[in-house]
């Protein structure tokens, strides 16, 4: 009985070491890519319209992942920025956004890192929203091994593969949703829905826009938006404001009762 027992414990013991001796590390290429989490194509949508509008500055971050091998020295890579030249939506630096650095360093035995983007909320984003592309650049050490893929058709009918994780384009909006509660309560507190009534709504009575949108019955209750329509009423009364439509704005029936 003893031996028996024993044998099915050394022939473990014997895989298990035998498994252990044929564990090979990498040694291919070693690539950088994107970060692919959360992402479904290569874009990042930067809706400013959720910002109030004393924020005009905000900082978004590009991880970059290595494939391979980790290494004991620092490695350093670039980045290309660029922009579809003759575009209305053409980013530009130092109005739309920062200079941004064309080199950097992915640390001794680090595995990925980031790189910031300080954005600019240009006036004219009401009018135009801007775009531009932060790409990475091959090099001999650093390749390009990894990323989805998109069919996309261009301009002359014809489609073709595009890389999606070696670049991403920010693209950047004074976008402003109507939140979901807007036909139950919204209607009758502040009247017809429009992104400059929402914003002047959130502006005058300190909401904040993220907190506008969710409506969590903590920070921004049903029993607070009958406050401010009326609040927002009595205001508009004092300093008539200009819809989008190009009519005073009006707040909504309720906010009068």
């Amino acid at each position: 009985m003893m031996f028996r027992k024993i044998i099915p414990f050394v022939t473990f013991l014997f895989i298990f070491v035998s498994c252990e001796e044929t564990i090979e590390n990498y040694n291919g290429e070693c690539g950088i890519y994107f970060d692919t989490k959360d992402m479904v194509s290569d874009t990042i949508s930067v809706p400013w319209g959720l910002k109030n509008t004393d924020i005009t500055e905000q900082t978004i971050e590009l991880k970059v992942c290595l494939i391979g091998n980790t290494a004991d020295y620092d490695r350093t890579f670039n980045v290309l920025v660029s922009t579809e030249q003759g575009s209305p939506m053409a980013a530009i630096e130092n109005t739309d956004y920062k200079p941004i650095a064309t080199q950097y360093i992915l640390p001794a035995n680090a595995a990925e890192m980031e790189i910031s983007i300080d954005l600019l909320r240009n006036k004219k984003l009401k009018e135009q929203p801007k775009c531009f592309t932060v790409s990475l650049v091959e090099s001999q050490e650093l390749k390009f091994l990894y990323t989805r893929e998109m069919t996309v058709m261009g301009e002359d009918s014809v489609s073709y593969t595009r890389p999606l994780d070696y670049q991403r384009v920010i693209y950047m909006s004074e976008n402003f949703e109507r939140p979901s509660w807007w036909n139950r309560y919204g209607t009758g507190y502040f009247g017809t829905w429009s992104q400059t009534k929402a914003a002047l709504i959130c502006d005058v009575m300190g909401i904040d826009r993220e907190a506008w949108m969710k409506l969590d019955g903590v920070s921004l209750t049903q029993g607070y938006l009958k406050f401010a329509g009326k609040y927002m009423y009595n205001w508009l009364l004092e300093h008539p404001t200009m819809d989008e439509d190009g009519n005073l704005m009006e707040m909504g029936v309720q906010s009068q009762v």
